[in-house]
């Protein structure tokens, strides 16, 4: 009896529903062993060749080719430092699938 109503109990319960908008690109660096993640929000431009992600106000910006998921990261490091910029090269995951995700969390 009790597996019988464990059985319904599980049936009827719904599923919980995955906000595909969430979902991360997940991105690592060729050199070391520093993880990027990129969430739908920073994404400011996207053609069929290239995706750029922003981050910090615009003081780091992320160009990601659709077709090779290479990274380019640079960051600018200026006042009140002494200006100075930053080159980081790497590979993302699955970029094809998150960013249609993306897309079809913009329809649903």
């Amino acid at each position: 009896m009790n597996t019988l109503i464990l059985y319904a109990l599980l049936l009827s319960t719904p599923s919980p529903t995955v906000d595909a908008g969430a979902l991360p690109l997940k991105c690592h660096l060729l050199n070391t062993a520093d993880n990027f993640w990129f969430y739908k929000e920073q994404m400011v431009y996207k053609s069929n060749q290239f995706a750029i992600f922003q981050n910090f106000i615009g003081r780091t910006v992320t160009q990601v080719d659709l077709r090779t998921s290479e990274l380019i990261r640079t960051t600018y490091i200026g006042d009140p430092y002494d200006p100075k910029y930053q080159i980081l090269m790497g590979r993302c995951v699955d970029t094809s699938h998150v960013l249609k995700m993306w897309e079809l969390s913009d329809n649903p």
